[in-house]
């Protein structure tokens, strides 16, 4: 992909793509009052409050193992009408936890984490699939920087708000503030134009819609398991979710042991990775004025690992602190170039099926951090995790110079109008 620079205010000039991106930033701001709301539910009713974390946690996983299927539908019909009822849905979802009162209720706060995500998911893959409709090129790595960015955002100020809201009212008001954000979200999105998406030629042999949906799944898993450039971009975000997730799981629990800090420590942690994102948001755009897509990747997952191994092997807090810094930027460098390329590289009539493998990869990434902390970690200790989770994504950058290269020489190629065949 051609490198030129693209800043942010450029990017936000374009009012289709700003109501996308203020319709994240809200939604993604109310998604934060559910999980305070959430996490207090389940300390004052839950038994045992840690099982009943990691039982939210596998809810919010399992629907992304099994994104890949509605590609198909984002492939095959308006992205723009998805977006705007998965926005619909999950605000009436959210409001079911309003119904917990008990220990007995706590099944309808997993029911609706599960329903939440699957929903989530097929935004998520509308979403990154719409993008490249509504940018030029040479400003996907600045819009995707942004939509990274809403993260960090949200999470300062919904969490902050949340905390306010609920200490004044109660969990239900952080379930309404989170289900209005929904409704506001799908009302910025009617406003965006997004162009039609041209669905998948399907054979005249496939009649019934049921064979339609399968051919078109099907062909989806062949497009991407013949792509080697898809594969390899695939496994690369997977090692960049798998190191971000598990330092977000196992650092307030392992810094806390082992420094023996109070609260507002872990929070200055937190906070610390949190500015390292929204530096590695800001960044972005100035990589891409002179840095190939390949080296953002592979430097930043080289120095992520190297970052995770500090975290790992880190004598005082100080050392801890830069280790969350370099985490953060390097995270959202990583994986916002990973999406621009991933973009860039697929056909539109492909695009819905590939982004939800994108989210698939995520789930896989998000569910092996998982297992590694609530299982690994009590056996062997958070510390080794650490330490093997820095190596696999420090080995997984250096591959990277290596392995993109074919998927970067494709897409300069292409922009040059004389692009190798994709498919191999």
């Amino acid at each position: 992909m051609t490198q030129r620079k693209a800043g942010m205010f450029a990017v936000l000039k374009d009012r289709n793509f700003l109501a996308l991106w203020l319709g994240q930033l809200i939604s993604k701001t109310g998604d934060n009052f559910a999980v305070v709301a959430a996490l207090v539910l389940i300390n004052d009713l839950a038994a045992a409050p840690g099982l009943a974390v990691v039982v939210v946690a596998t809810a919010l996983t399992i629907p992304q193992l099994f994104a890949l299927a509605s590609g198909v539908l984002i492939d095959r019909f308006n992205r723009k009408a998805l977006m705007i009822l998965t926005d619909l849905l999950r605000a009436g979802v959210v409001l079911l936890p309003m119904l917990v009162h008990k220990p007995g209720h706590l099944y309808i706060l997993y029911v609706s984490a599960f329903a939440l995500q699957a929903f989530g998911a097929m935004f998520v893959a509308a979403r990154n699939a719409s993008i490249p409709n509504m940018v030029t090129e040479e400003q996907l790595l600045t819009a995707n920087a942004l939509i990274q960015a809403t993260d960090l955002v949200s999470l300062i100020v919904g969490a902050s708000l949340a905390t306010l809201v609920i200490s004044l009212t109660s969990t239900s008001s952080a379930f309404a503030v989170d289900a209005a954000s929904f409704g506001l979200s799908a009302l910025l999105l009617t406003t965006v134009h997004i162009p039609l998406t041209r669905p998948a030629v399907i054979s005249s042999a496939a009649t019934s819609e049921l064979r339609k949906f399968w051919h078109s799944f099907t062909e989806g898993i062949r497009y991407i398991a013949s792509n080697r450039y898809l594969l390899q971009l695939m496994a690369i975000t997977t090692m960049a979710t798998l190191g971000l997730s598990a330092t977000v799981l196992l650092a307030v629990a392992y810094f806390k042991q082992l420094f023996r800090v109070s609260s507002e420590f872990l929070g200055l942690l937190q906070a610390t990775e949190g500015l390292g994102m929204a530096l590695g948001a800001v960044l972005i755009s100035v990589y891409a004025s002179w840095a190939r897509s390949r080296r953002i990747v592979s430097v930043t997952m080289i120095v992520l690992g190297s970052g995770i191994l500090v975290f790992a092997l880190a004598p005082v807090y100080w050392m801890v602190l830069a280790g969350a810094l370099i985490v953060g930027l390097c995270v959202v460098s990583a994986r916002t170039t990973l999406a621009a390329m991933t973009q860039a590289l697929v056909p539109d009539s492909q695009r819905g099926r590939v982004e939800s493998a994108m989210v698939t990869v995520t789930g896989i990434g998000t569910m092996g951090a998982l297992i590694m902390s609530g299982i690994l970690g009590d056996v062997v200790g958070p510390k080794i995790i650490f330490f093997i989770t820095g190596v696999v994504v420090l080995l997984a950058g250096i591959f990277s110079i290596f392995s993109l290269r074919g998927a970067e020489d494709h897409l300069l190629y292409g922009a040059n109008g004389a692009s190798p065949p994709l498919v191999e």
